[in-house]
């Protein structure tokens, strides 16, 4: 996803896009440890981290197929 990041943003803000992007999902991720202990404890199931995984593969997904689902994306891929 770093290509992708970087080759989305226009050349003149990419620095300033990418740079953003990467601290929000490092912060968001760094406070893994944190929900996953409060999932365990709020529901007393020691399986219940994997719905915080859950969710972020759903976004991850979505956020794919939202940026190649683009006509620019496809046409870019497909003479690459």
């Amino acid at each position: 996803m770093v290509v992708a990041l970087t080759e989305v943003m226009p050349s003149d803000v990419r620095t300033a896009g990418f740079s953003l992007a990467y601290s929000l999902a490092t912060t968001v991720g760094g406070f893994t440890p944190g929900i996953a202990t409060y999932l365990i404890h709020s529901t007393g199931n020691k399986a219940a981290p994997g719905l915080w995984k859950s969710v972020a593969a759903v976004c991850g997904l979505i956020a794919t197929l939202v940026l190649y689902r683009t006509e620019q994306a496809r046409n870019q891929y497909r003479t690459a």
